[in-house]
């Protein structure tokens, strides 16, 4: 059975260590908690250890059973509470979530950790005020806890957008404990978040070298090398990223943007080749395939990496979208295309640029009536858009309907005058003039 990610994601690992299972699971302490008082081997923490193990199988009722039990033996234990309100985040029950931890809250009013799970539920739940509440609380209780500090100053950071408040957070974190790559990470991203490049690349550096076998440390790296247009540095941290995790499929997403970036198309297609072999997911790389090899007016491998991407993900309507547009250019497999196209309005209707190809798919069957409406609707919910204005002007010309033309291609050419199908648009104009 397959359950839904929990809402409050990290949990379990927290109250583990981030520790992965092995024979025999490791007893919780939890500390300044009456956890840390239970005798080795009671009735309750052997029902802690036994639900953790069920968790860790994904079996909700076996874990619920042994928390529920854990705390009728010992309704002050705030593991089980936890525990009860990871199993209600995998059975995606928020209400649940948020009983079984302010249970823990009573049980453990004083236990930072305790505090460092409901903040970090908080975090997740967007609600970063409160957030910030408990984790300042886990401070206070637990001021040599370097995580109770980076969590505060990831809050400052990603939650409450406050860069220098992180800065301060994160070099409490560091004072605590100076080999925490984590630390010297968002100490980075704080100092660039404050317009401070250089010294921010110092942390991510340290990051980077205090954990060399972690990939995620060198692709945060080679993230900001990219960003500040060292590209060759970027691709070299990339290259050590996926030599680190060849299945690291963000990496090889990014090393192919790189090379679209310096216009180097084929090592940008064969980055994302190389994407695609190594994980089990593919279908981003495969995409981004695709649009390589459009460009490329490589049609028949284009067409077929699409095919590819939405075999993997049957949901990408990007790829349904480009499959029908590439065939409307073309004016090749039209009754295709038109599947295509509405299978991606289908998948996902607000997306203005489904109808834009809709239309245009219409258009180039030569049903101008239905290619009119589409692409209508696509100007009404996207206005600033050029090229919709470009596309509607041409069926409304071949329409016969001269004025309504002349007005939708001279809006394009308004929107933004060097837009793709710029030139055409002014010829077209003249040639309208000329009637």
């Amino acid at each position: 059975m397959i359950h839904r990610p929990s809402i409050v994601a990290g949990i379990v690992a927290t109250l583990l260590a981030a520790q992965p299972f092995s024979g025999v699971a490791a007893p919780i302490l939890l500390p300044g908690s009456p956890m840390t008082q239970l005798p080795s081997g009671s009735p309750a923490q052997g029902k802690v250890e036994e639900g953790l193990k069920a968790l860790n199988a994904d079996d909700l009722p076996a874990a619920e059973a042994a928390f529920t039990e854990a705390a009728r033996v010992d309704p002050g234990l705030p593991a089980a509470y936890i525990g009860l309100a990871e199993v209600a985040g995998r059975q995606d029950k928020p209400a649940q979530v948020e009983y079984w931890l302010q249970k823990a809250l009573s049980a453990d009013p004083k236990g930072a950790l305790t505090q460092r799970i409901w903040g970090r539920y908080k975090f997740q739940r967007g609600q970063f005020g409160d957030a910030e509440t408990a984790f300042k609380k886990a401070v206070a209780l637990d001021p040599k806890s370097a995580d109770a500090h980076l969590n505060l100053a990831e809050n400052y950071l990603l939650g409450l957008k406050k860069p220098k408040a992180a800065e301060e957070a994160y070099r409490a974190a560091i004072a605590l404990d100076p080999g925490s790559p984590q630390g010297h990470l968002g100490l980075g991203a704080a100092l660039a978040a404050q317009g401070r490049p250089d010294l921010a690349l110092a942390e991510y550096e340290a990051a980077a070298k205090l954990a060399p076998t972690d990939p995620k440390f060198t692709h945060a790296l080679a993230r900001f090398y990219a960003s500040q247009g060292k590209f060759d540095l970027a691709l070299a941290a990339l290259q050590k990223t996926i030599t680190l995790a060849p299945d690291f499929l963000a990496a090889h997403i990014d090393r192919g943007d790189l090379y679209l970036a310096k216009n180097d198309l084929e090592q940008a297609a064969a980055a994302y080749r190389a994407g695609a072999k190594a994980v089990k997911n593919p279908a981003i790389a495969y995409f981004k395939l695709g649009t390589v090899l459009e460009g490329q007016q490589r049609w028949a491998e284009a067409e077929q990496a699409y095919l590819d991407a939405v075999k993997s993900d049957p949901m990408m309507y990007g790829a349904y979208n480009n499959l029908a547009f590439m065939a409307a250019v073309r004016k090749e497999r039209l009754d295709q295309a038109l599947v295509w196209a509405k299978k991606a309005v289908e998948l996902a209707p607000k997306v203005t640029t489904l109808q834009d190809t809709l239309g245009w798919v219409y258009r180039a069957r030569g049903e101008l009536a239905p290619a009119a409406q589409a692409l209508e609707k696509a100007v009404a919910d996207n206005p600033g858009k050029a090229s919709f204005r470009y596309h509607l002007g041409v069926v409304y010309a071949e329409q016969g309907k001269k004025k309504e033309a002349v007005a939708a291609l001279q809006k394009a050419l308004e929107l933004d005058k060097n837009f793709y199908n710029a030139a055409d648009a002014r010829k077209r104009l003249q040639q309208l003039a000329m009637k």
